[in-house]
């Protein structure tokens, strides 16, 4: 509590002293005049709310005594009831209605006013003269405080509501019983619901309330001059509400409290009396005088712009009750609030909004993903949750089928070349044919490593592939300087030797290989040793048919060394010399293409 608030308590609770008390009452009714309020108040229709006991009973009492026609506004409907009883029974009024409204629901009062406004056609007075003090914070379900409800909500509320009817009727007037507990305190415009009011505090809550019914009632009376506004303080009295409100203060003071009749003495006088009119709308009240809403240096006065910016707020409070309520209570929009909330991220899929799965915040994430891979991949459905493996999964089978179809017609393609062409073009060219050993250790390089889907093949078929592959790869056999084992080649057919001369090219060992698998089908024994020796000249002359060569005796698979072979054939080889070196080889290629 600041230093301000300290001074602003002890100016109060000295000013308290000599002027809100009894005594300060007796010393104020020494300048009161009598006829004021000598006033006939029948046909007059006066609203006083909380008037079933304290002061409110008391206003209602003069009322009816004078002849008006009360209406008492009450939470308890058995206390009203009780109080209705005596008043007609002290008066002898029986015009008295009784109306129950409870002041700390803003909607019932607000359905209550309108339903009076429309069954009613005048109004003169309208009394706010209900109050509390609850010590702790209390909000409802459209969270507003229940201090500010009843003391300063209620009050906008009927006189918003009621303001038709109260200016069609003669003499309309708007008291506001307010209290002098609100000279402590500055209007606080921000903090409405005392949200940020730590601990929370009733009487500074009252207080502030209080003094929202002071500036209520001057902003009302600069806008609306049809109407007499006014606000008052009844001083310090024994009430029902002040012994069990601030119990403290009523043991304190108890036996200097006024009586609830002189409390009640200033609202009556400014409800009945002609002389009340004589000052300006929206003035504050006490003992029959207008006097200040501000102690002295107590820092208390508000600007215009916090005044407008309160009645915004309060008139905006007003407009949020007045829009029917078409949600569910708080524990139902509890529930009902996370139903709704899936839908908006996903709006094309109401199916799911539909479903129980939006009750857990993260039933429909794993949804989403699953539809959207059934359209990209529609055969795939039933694999939702590997959607990183369905889309590289195509990507490991197509490389196995394509080995497979393109291994197929690898072995083909050497055989098919050879037939129509004796040598494939390829860009890349093979260095020339070495020695057979030579070879033999480059060959693992050279060879393909295999692959785990294609079957492994036999040593021997596999070397010949890569033999094979090899010549197919050279591009330059045409010249190709002559070797000594193409002369041997036409005496190797017809020879008996059984091996192979070790010092043959690439091209020779080949094709020693391939007679040499031609041995398992033939026999010397079967030709005589003249077809041996004619042979040789059919295979020299014309090695490039195929068909002559199939023609070859079993004998002669049978083979010499190749010392022996060129003994054989001196005549033939004499003969043939001229011919071109590099048809030769060409015809050695055609003839290894029809043997194998």
């Amino acid at each position: 509590m600041s230093a301000s608030s300290w001074y602003r308590r002890y100016v109060w609770n000295y000013k308290g002293n000599r002027e809100y008390t009894k005594s300060g009452y007796d010393y104020a009714k020494t300048r009161f005049v009598a006829d004021d309020l000598e006033v006939d108040c029948s046909d007059r229709h006066y609203i006083i709310t909380g008037c079933n006991s304290g002061i409110g009973f008391e206003i209602g009492r003069e009322v009816a005594r004078r002849g008006g026609v009360l209406h008492m506004v009450c939470r308890n409907f058995e206390a009203a009831k009780k109080a209705r009883s005596d008043i007609i029974t002290t008066t002898g009024n029986d015009k008295i209605h009784l109306h129950t409204v409870d002041l700390s629901r803003p909607r019932d009062v607000l359905a209550w006013a309108r339903d009076f406004a429309a069954s009613h056609d005048k109004l003169n007075v309208l009394i706010n003269n209900a109050g509390c003090m609850v010590h702790e914070r209390q909000l409802d379900a459209d969270g507003i405080e229940n201090n500010f409800a009843v003391n300063t909500l209620a009050v906008h509320i009927l006189v918003v509501t009621l303001l038709p009817l109260l200016e069609r009727s003669e003499d309309a007037r708007v008291i506001n019983v307010s209290s002098a507990g609100m000279l402590c305190v500055k209007l606080d415009p921000h903090d409405l619901m005392h949200e940020n009011l730590e601990p929370f505090d009733g009487r500074l809550v009252y207080s502030q309330n209080k003094r929202q019914q002071v500036v209520m009632a001057l902003w009302y009376a600069q806008r609306y001059d049809k109407v007499h506004f006014s606000s008052m303080h009844p001083g310090w009295a024994d009430t029902v509400a002040v012994r069990t409100s601030i119990p403290q203060f009523y043991e304190m003071m108890k036996d200097s409290l006024r009586t609830a009749a002189e409390g009640a003495d200033t609202a009556v006088w400014l409800a009945i009396s002609k002389a009340a009119l004589k000052h300006p709308s929206g003035l504050f009240f006490q003992d029959r005088e207008p006097v200040s809403v501000h102690l002295p240096l107590a820092w208390t006065k508000s600007s215009i712009e916090d005044e407008n910016l309160f009645m915004a707020k309060v008139q905006d409070l007003f407009q949020t009750i007045s829009t029917p309520r078409t949600e569910a209570p708080a524990e139902s929009q509890a529930t009902a609030t996370p139903v709704h909330e899936p839908p908006s991220p996903t709006e094309p899929k109401p199916e799911e909004a539909a479903a129980e799965e939006p009750k857990t915040a993260a039933a429909p994430k794993p949804e989403e993903p699953v539809e959207e891979p059934k359209t990209a991949a529609a055969p795939k459905p039933e694999e939702p949750v590997e959607e990183p493996k369905t889309a590289a999964a195509p990507k490991p089978e197509e490389p196995v089928e394509e080995p497979k179809t393109a291994a197929a017609p690898k072995p083909e393609e050497p055989v098919e070349e050879t037939k129509s062409s004796p040598a494939p073009k390829h860009e890349e060219p093979v260095e020339e044919p070495k020695t057979p050993a030579a070879l033999n250790t480059e060959e693992p390089h050279n060879a393909p490593e295999p692959k785990l889907d294609e079957p492994v093949e036999e040593p021997h078929k596999q070397e010949e592939k890569d033999i094979n592959s090899e010549e197919a790869k050279s591009p330059d056999v045409q010249t190709e300087p002559v070797r000594p084992a193409v002369t041997t080649l036409p005496a190797m057919v017809a020879c008996e030797g059984p091996a192979v001369s070790t010092t043959t090219t690439n091209t020779v060992e080949s094709t020693d290989e391939i007679l040499s698998n031609l041995t398992d089908k033939c026999s010397l024994e079967d030709e005589p040793r003249a077809a041996v020796e004619d042979i040789p000249l059919v295979v020299a002359e014309e090695t490039s048919s195929a068909d002559e060569i199939e023609e070859v005796p079993a004998a002669a698979a049978e083979k010499k060394t190749p010392s022996a072979e060129t003994e054989d054939v001196p005549g033939v080889l004499a003969d043939k010399k001229p011919v071109d070196e590099a048809e030769k080889i060409a015809e050695v290629a055609g003839g290894q293409s029809a043997l194998e």
